[in-house]
């Protein structure tokens, strides 16, 4: 069968199902992804998250009037998860040699950078706390409110706002269908096509339990209760009606048949992504993931703020800067004293972005703000594609690190200058021993040729490879770290030990290798003893088990919650 067909023929299965409970199923399942409930039905799922998205991508471009069918069969869901699996291994084909295709080396360095970055940008969703993603949007897009309400009347505290209370109104949905000590909504069996409710041939007291318990049972046979609303439940006194109106009819869709099949389809794609809140009929709407819901805020947002190449430029701008600010604070709130940070310093005429000394220590640090783009199928058009990324991505941050380390390295003192040329600090380099690391942050990650630099990166035999790292995974590890009272010399040595990994290391996901580390699960023993060290998503648990505690983000929510453990929250 070819890709089209078994894309089609799992379209077709999916449309028989009705659009609430099925997407509600869904996202019942999304939730149990990080705990590992619903083994039976994830269990043999390749790549979770993005194949439960792509159902819902199907059932929502299916024909709505198809749509009847309540509750898998154990018979119809085998099917589902065979041909998902099926389509995906389909998608790895195209790595595979073809007919008396010659296999060389440079055939065989195509593929191991074009393959895992093709796997990671589809297969991979967004891997930050939802803290992250809400203060970026915040601190980046209210620079520019003015040109976002010339546009579509709202402002950036709009969306946060709206965000906001679809978020609360989930929790407290979830709340009052598992707690007894939250109550439900006055009207909420109105939110549901599902009659839950015991025999009346039963005695009358287990009727009386029945009726206590009917809610609980009813969420469990329609999860999707949870997080259906009408507009007015989004309405708070510093969000309108209008308001609300306006940003759904910007982040909502509705049921109606297209000819979307493909899992990897991007122009247009998978609309859940754009626009993951349903429209039901009657006025009513269902979210499919809150989450996706601040990540559609933020590609709304950065369209509008991109339209011309002038606000284009000015974005990028304004994004580099916020980026250097957010690492800066993150390093003096980690390191707390005993430091000097040096920002947008030059060198022998070249710009640097930040110096920051500790002790006897130096962190030479580079920000790369970049936008990652879709890799192409074609594995020669995507070796040329991404490797241009990461040359003036990575490649340039190193080139920009190696210039200030060198100083370092020939124990030569360290100049420097601001831009208009006067003197700022001439550091003396032989007070750090050679104490010195250089970090490349960036927005996005490159996924795998990212935690392997080894790949694409050349570096002197005598030369250390830099670490490179995504602002995100980066925030987390030294707020675990902090949160768990490790003292700061614990961070140079996972970034020594982080050195040797590469040329070792198979990872898409720059946290399991932090976890790896914290966990005492990799170390330089094992890095030393092997060839080859495979890391699994089990290893960044604990910064899950961490944030559940308080992770320690600006404007943490439920830090009530997660602190007095006697509430559950999604």
């Amino acid at each position: 069968m070819s890709l089209e067909t078994k894309s089609q023929e799992l379209k077709d299965i999916v449309s028989t199902y009705d659009t609430q409970w099925f997407l509600g199923s869904l996202s019942g399942l999304i939730e149990d992804i990080p705990s590992g409930r619903s083994k039976d039905q994830l269990g043999n799922l390749s790549s979770p998250l993005r194949q439960l998205y792509f159902l819902g991508g199907l059932l929502i471009t299916s024909d709505p009037t198809n749509g009847i069918e309540i509750q898998f069969t154990h018979e119809n869901w085998e099917k589902i998860v065979e041909l998902l699996n099926e389509i995906e291994s389909e998608y790895d084909k195209i790595f595979f040699p073809k007919v008396d295709e010659e296999i060389d080396e440079r055939w065989k360095k195509i593929r191991e950078v074009a393959m895992p970055s093709f796997l990671t940008y589809f297969n991979q969703g967004p891997l930050n706390y939802e803290e992250q993603i809400i203060n970026w949007v915040i601190d980046l897009f209210q620079q520019f409110d003015s040109l976002i309400e010339t546009a579509i009347f709202l402002k950036t505290k709009d969306f946060i706002q709206f965000y906001e209370n679809l978020d609360q109104l989930h929790q407290r949905n979830f709340q009052s269908f598992t707690s007894k000590n939250v109550s439900n909504r006055p009207n909420w069996e109105t939110y549901t096509k599902m009659k839950v409710g015991v025999r009346d041939d039963v005695p009358d007291f287990i009727k009386a339990m029945g009726e206590i318990d009917t809610p609980f049972f009813t969420f469990i046979a329609d999860h999707g209760i949870i997080d259906r609303f009408y507009p007015e439940d989004i309405v708070s006194t510093t969000l309108s009606i209008d308001k609300v109106q306006r940003i759904l009819n910007l982040l909502s869709i509705k049921r109606e048949q297209t000819n979307y099949i493909y899992y990897t389809a991007t122009r247009p794609g998978n609309p859940l992504y754009e626009k993951p809140i349903v429209e039901i009929g009657d006025g009513m709407f269902q979210v499919f993931e809150v989450k996706q819901v601040i990540h559609s805020i933020e590609n709304l947002l950065e369209y509008i703020c991109s339209s011309t190449i002038e606000q284009t430029s000015k974005l990028n701008k304004k994004k580099g800067k916020l980026l250097e600010e957010r690492i800066v604070e993150l390093f003096i709130s980690f390191f707390e004293k005993d430091f000097e940070v040096y920002e947008g310093y030059y060198v022998g005429g070249c710009e640097q972005d930040i110096l920051f000394l500790w002790k006897e220590f130096a962190f030479i640090i580079e920000a790369k703000g970049y936008k990652l783009n879709e890799p192409f199928r074609d594995p020669e058009k995507a070796f040329v594609r991404i490797k241009q990324e990461f040359d003036t991505s990575i490649g340039f941050g190193y080139t920009q690190t190696k210039r200030v380390e060198q100083k370092f390295v020939d124990n030569v003192p360290l100049t420097l200058i601001d831009k208009d040329g006067n003197l700022v600090k001439e550091i003396d380099t032989t007070k750090y021993d050679n104490n010195v690391f250089s970090i490349i942050v960036n927005l996005k990650s490159f996924g795998q040729i990212q935690t392997n630099l080894d790949t694409l990166l050349e570096v002197a035999e005598d030369n250390n490879f830099p670490w490179a790292v995504k602002f995100d995974d980066l925030e987390v590890f030294l707020l675990t770290l902090k949160a768990m009272h490790k003292d700061p010399i614990s961070f140079i040595h996972f970034l020594l030990m982080r050195e040797n990994l590469h040329g070792k290391l198979i990872c898409s996901d720059e946290l399991q290798v932090c976890g790896g580390f914290i966990s005492g699960k990799i170390t330089d023993k094992t890095i030393d003893s092997t060839d080859t060290i495979v890391t699994a998503p089990d290893l960044a648990s604990l910064f899950d088990s961490q944030y559940y505690k308080g992770m320690g983000f600006k404007n943490e929510k439920y830090l009530e919650e997660k602190r007095s453990g006697k509430s559950l929250f999604l």
